[in-house]
């Protein structure tokens, strides 16, 4: 039976590679290891890998993906020996990367092929031998730009020569003020797809030569300091009357605000198959995604306020057999604006704020938040649960009224061209009163047998509670916690001192090491 094209091309697009994978059987075999890394060192996990092998005087790849490192940046393929092989990497994926995230990160590296290449027709070729089948290919990916949040373009239209067919979606991608540049693509069964000419725009009327031909076009998004991003539209065919139609056009029901829950209907003929999938802002929300049927729903939720919410029709006719029928695809979309204002996003959380928590010293917010150099960053510091009036500054001099007191620091992350603002708070850290600073030394006579006294003076504000711990050679000496101690032979030609620790309650616990007495021997 043969397989519906559009199921078949979704199932290819969710291939994952794992990091072992299995080329076909040969007669011996080496492994290709590749290891993306940033300028850091740091790996770089769901990096596009690709492998290029010369055959019949053509450089190909395995048409299949997407091929993503794994986390640690790494994958691994078998590969023949005796085969001249080229490695790339692309960090250029967008998608699921899980049931509950979408990989978008804020910076992305350039395009690098092994060792340090920009293509693969630059790149360095490693020959599989029998003495040496396999290899590991380290590539540092430099940083190219901050990384965009794309939206999968769609287009709607009747697919028809001489009506236009337009490409929706682009007012949900991040940074809002990109530029779009456009180009349609026409490929014929058996053949390369190939830019149609002069078709540069978001609308485009197929004409007389695109009959019959598979068209889609390429979205490619661009900003200064931001790598530029390609997404692609659906594929479908141009010409004749064999689109279906809806009996009536997709349309959302349903109060658009948090709590509520949206349907998506149409009129769905007889003899045809249909998905109705959901995005928020353009995110994909796959577990909203109906099948087959006639209508969909989906629950708002709070964090969906202010959101523009999509729902998206594909559908195409079926024969008997229960085939996709050549050429029968249509699309539509609808959408909803959510009531409300786009609520903050959480970051990972900060560290506690550096420095000393105690009455009178500075304490310091974090940076490095965001790597975008034109966001603008914001501080609040937070005693307990409460917004200290006025302190909105990345510093903070500690008060009396913090003592004993949670502090933490809230800062704010604002990028151009970003609707929602990015809030990470720090750890928190209890303030406390800095102790009256004292002195401590060690008296008495320095040979075995003897005793050696610590002789403490000036802490405070009195009572403050003292622990000694008595060190040989830097070490502790195992029991030896009182304010004095008798020295053993151990000892002998040794260098003894004690170290204290002074504490308070609502105080500054400070530890303090006294000068060393070095034992007789």
């Amino acid at each position: 039976m043969r397989l519906l094209r559009p199921v078949l091309l979704a199932a290819l697009a969710l291939v994952l590679v794992p990091l072992s994978a299995v080329a076909p059987a040969h007669a011996a075999t080496g492994t290709i290891t590749g290891v993306a890394v940033g300028p850091d060192g740091k790996p770089l996990p769901n990096v596009n890998w690709e492998i290029y092998e010369l055959k019949d005087g053509s450089w190909q790849t395995y048409p299949f993906g997407p091929k993503l490192t794994d986390a640690k940046g790494r994958f691994s393929w078998n590969v023949p020996v005796g085969g001249r092989y080229r490695v790339c990497f692309s960090d250029s994926w967008y998608g699921q990367a899980s049931s509950t995230s979408f990989w978008q990160p804020e910076v992305r590296h350039r395009d690098t092929c092994w060792p340090n290449a920009t293509s693969h027709q630059t790149a360095t070729t490693w020959t599989s031998t029998t003495a040496a089948p396999s290899k590991t290919f380290s590539v540092t990916l430099p940083r190219q730009g901050l990384g965009m949040a794309p939206v999968d373009p769609f287009f709607v239209g009747s697919f028809r020569t001489g009506e236009p067919i337009t490409i929706v979606g682009q007012e949900g991608w991040r940074p809002t003020h990109a530029t779009f540049t456009y180009q349609w693509m026409s490929q014929r069964d058996n053949a390369l797809a190939a830019p149609i000419a002069g078709a540069t725009s978001a609308s485009f009327t197929p004409t007389p030569a695109q009959e019959g031909a598979w068209i889609f076009a390429r979205v490619t998004a661009s900003r200064a300091g931001y790598k530029p991003a390609t997404l692609t539209t659906p594929t479908t065919k141009v010409g004749g009357t064999q689109h279906v139609q809806p009996t009536s056009p997709l349309q959302i029901s349903g109060t658009a605000s948090p709590g509520s829950t949206l349907t998506a209907s149409f009129g769905k003929p007889a003899s045809t198959y249909s998905e109705i999938s959901w995005f928020v802002d353009g995110v994909p929300q796959p577990a909203a995604t109906s099948y087959d049927a006639a209508s969909s729903r989906f629950t708002v939720a709070a964090a969906h306020a202010g959101a523009r919410i999509d729902a998206r029709l594909k559908i195409y006719k079926k024969d008997a057999q229960g085939n996709y029928v050549d050429g029968s695809d249509a699309y539509q979309r609808a959408q909803v604006q959510v009531a409300g204002s786009r609520p903050v996003q959480a970051l990972k959380a900060a560290p506690a704020p550096r420095g000393t928590a105690t009455v009178g010293r500075t304490l310091y917010g974090p940076t490095g938040l965001t790597a975008d150099p034109n966001a603008t960053v914001s501080y609040q510091w937070v005693r307990g649960s409460t917004a200290i009036s006025g302190a909105t500054a990345r510093t903070y001099t500690v008060r009396s009224a913090d003592v004993n007191q949670r502090l933490k620091v809230r800062v704010t992350v604002r990028r151009p061209g970003w609707w929602n603002a990015y809030v990470s708070n720090s750890s928190t850290t209890v303030a406390k009163r800095a102790l009256k600073p004292g002195t401590v030394k060690v008296v008495g006579t320095a040979k075995a047998g003897k005793s050696l006294k610590a002789k403490t003076a000036k802490w405070g504000p009195k009572p403050v509670r003292i622990r000694y711990q008595w060190q040989r050679n830097g070490k502790a000496i195992r029991g030896a916690t009182k304010a004095t101690y008798k020295l053993k032979k151990a000892d002998r030609g040794k260098v003894v001192r004690v170290r204290i620790t002074v504490s308070k309650s609502s105080h500054l616990t400070v530890a303090k090491v006294s000068k060393g007495r070095k034992v007789k021997r």
